[in-house]
């Protein structure tokens, strides 16, 4: 894929809202959607299930992909979200219900059940396309993500779901060493919404994982929160790119990529191990401790951070790529 995009001049190139310097090809969700495609097929049994993850998957990166080259207006990608998440619900995958933190389930009558799935999924695909702004970031992340997700569905006995999700982690793994810093080739938006979809899809089958996913990719979903509120409070479009997330502003603070990037791996398996190991009370108590954390570093990044040039850029000494 990375020759592909060379020859045929597929590349991102440097802008508002971007770090690096250089053009740089972006096919890697193309890349990654081959690996666990051809995993999936050979290894696990193509029930119903299946075939609308993969359907969906293959929605949501070719939806992606043609944002990607053509930049898609905020309506129309927003529309090819909901599309990829509905095709999995149109197979029977869905948030029927959801735990009671005091013990039984909570039970979602089908008219909230599909919306409740749609915004599950929509919003996972968002929370790793924002998180993918620094080399190796997002699909670290989600590795990690789906890996505690993998455990817990071998917990659960769920041979199936472990086995697609190990399909992703090898696949996502196999990318990772041209997408770390400094990347050769970027995951790009399809390679994001692929990512995100997958985790999100994957901690609905199972059913009991959706608090996990939530606790491991709690900073991430927070700083899509944040994000939305900061650009609407500033008046400006809640899609339009800039390089004021977490991990910009962290990096911003003079701390390199890498250092970045293993600090967000690290804390993302730190609460997937406590995620495995914690009840449903305590879990939302960790999801708390997220939140607070999420602040603390804000608050402090917000007094420290120089903050970004008018047109979205940060400054030239700012840039790391």
């Amino acid at each position: 894929m990375r020759r592909l995009a060379n020859r045929f001049g597929w590349l991102v190139q440097p802008g508002p809202g971007r770090i690096h310097r250089r053009p740089v090809p972006q096919l890697g969700g193309v890349a990654i959607l081959g690996g666990v495609a051809a995993a999936v097929l050979v290894a696990v049994p193509l029930d119903t299930r299946m075939v609308g993850l993969l359907l969906g998957a293959v929605v949501a990166v070719g939806f992606a992909l043609v944002d990607d080259f053509r930049e898609l207006n905020p309506r129309d990608k927003l529309l090819g979200q909901f599309v990829a998440a509905a095709i999995p619900i149109a197979f029977g995958i869905r948030i029927d219900g959801v735990s009671d933190p005091f013990g039984g389930i909570l039970f979602l009558p089908v008219l909230l059940a599909i919306p409740v799935t749609l915004i599950w999924t929509v919003g996972m695909m968002n929370a790793i396309n924002f998180l993918d702004g620094v080399d190796g970031l997002a699909p670290g992340v989600a590795a990690i993500a789906t890996a505690v997700l993998v455990v817990l569905s071998i917990q659960l006995g769920q041979p199936v779901i472990a086995a697609v999700g190990i399909a992703l982690i090898a696949a996502t793994l196999g990318f990772l060493p041209f997408n770390f810093f400094r990347a050769s080739i970027f995951l790009g938006d399809s390679g994001a919404h692929l990512l995100g979809y997958s985790i999100a899809v994957l901690a609905v089958i199972g059913g009991a994982k959706i608090a996990t996913a939530l606790l491991v990719l709690g900073i991430p979903i927070l700083d899509v929160a944040w994000a939305v509120i900061r650009r609407w409070r500033a008046g400006g479009a809640v899609s339009r790119r800039d390089t004021d997330h977490l991990h910009h502003r962290l990096l911003r603070a003079g701390l390199p990529q890498p250092i970045v990037v293993l600090s967000y791996y690290a804390v993302s398996a730190g609460f997937g191990l406590i995620a495995l190991y914690l009840h449903k009370v305590e879990k939302l108590l960790a999801l708390g401790a997220v939140a607070v954390l999420m602040v603390v570093i804000l608050l402090i990044l917000v007094r420290t951070d120089p903050g970004e040039s008018a047109s979205g850029e940060p400054a030239p000494s700012e840039v790391t790529d």
